[in-house]
């Protein structure tokens, strides 16, 4: 089977975590990691046996070798990366949110088609085998007409003004970090069509959002949506019908789902898996890839389009 060989941007958690992963990824692999500190990067070449450590991201992109860049630095940083990586002929795949705003994410996806490259949201949810057969579920119409989404993801951050989380230079606040996960998933299973919107929201002493409840009402449903800086949330998602709902427990990385009707459990689903769960979005974008499309199949351009849109309406209610 051909390889399509990747290139990592970024030698913190989140590329060790999406590196980590590529072991269960059966069309690609890492071939080069890039951190603007040469030291890091050989570092994690060494850790996990990748051929050549870069001290720039534009020597990374520069490679011939090298067919598509992960990117895994921090998201106010996203937009210049990717629009490098995109100048420089590489397909990307980039790490959530793909930008900071509406305006940037259609700078991107124009500049991809224009430069004939792949562009992909890391929206790596969207990928998990537990989400795909909750969707089913409903599909099936085995809980009904849908009614409501409830989901929530939060942690405890300690503060510190000018770590990534608290530095509005930095595109702090939970919203960017932890609100795009709820929104994304009511979005899955609701669409995009937001008929009106009501939010509260608490800021941290340097004016990020440290805590934001949204209550949306959606063409199809209504969604209860928070995310937190402050406390630890429940991190579960409740997709309600009228005849039954599902459970995903941690619902960001789902492992499994739960059909209910009133309070019995009457269908379960696992998927068994070894990984943390972001080789499926790495196996759906090399496959992309190996078709020859240029465009993704599952988190296309237009839902990066609209989890920005959607981002900008709850922060216009701040």
């Amino acid at each position: 089977m051909k390889k399509i060989n990747w290139g990592i941007v970024g030698a913190g958690r989140i590329s060790t975590l999406f590196v980590q992963d590529m072991q269960y990824v059966d069309n690609g692999q890492v071939l080069a990691v890039a951190a603007r500190n040469l030291d890091n990067a050989k570092t994690f070449a060494n850790k996990f046996a990748i051929n050549k450590a870069y001290g720039s991201y534009d020597a990374l992109f520069q490679d011939p070798e090298i067919d598509i860049v992960y990117i895994g630095t921090p998201h106010n940083f996203h937009f210049e990366q990717a629009k490098a990586a995109i100048l420089a002929g590489k397909h990307v795949l980039c790490e959530k949110p793909m930008t900071v705003s509406s305006a940037e994410c259609e700078q991107l996806t124009q500049l991809a088609k224009a430069n004939n490259v792949y562009l992909m949201e890391a929206m790596w949810t969207y990928f998990l085998p537990a989400i795909i057969q909750a969707k089913k579920w409903v599909d099936e119409g085995k809980i009904g007409q849908l009614k409501h989404v409830k989901a929530d993801f939060g942690y405890p951050m300690p503060y510190n003004p000018e770590g990534r989380e608290y530095n509005p230079d930095l595109a702090g606040g939970c919203l960017f970090d932890m609100g795009i996960y709820p929104i994304a998933i009511a979005n899955y299973f609701l669409g995009n069509d937001i008929k009106s919107m009501f939010v509260s929201a608490d800021f941290a002493p340097t004016g990020v959002d440290n805590d934001v409840s949204m209550f949306a009402e959606f063409a199809t449903g209504k969604a209860n949506l928070a995310t937190s800086f402050q406390c630890k949330l429940n991190n579960n998602a409740y997709i309600i019908g009228d005849k039954g709902y599902i459970v995903l427990p941690d619902f960001w990385q789902a492992k499994s789902c739960s059909r209910y009707e009133l309070d019995e459990e009457v269908e379960r689903f696992e998927d068994q898996r070894q990984s943390l769960g972001f080789n499926f979005e790495a196996q759906a974008a090399g496959q992309d890839l190996l078709d020859n499309k240029l465009k993704p199949s599952v988190v296309t351009h237009q839902q990066s389009y609209l989890f920005q849109k959607h981002i900008e309406l709850v922060r216009r209610q701040f």
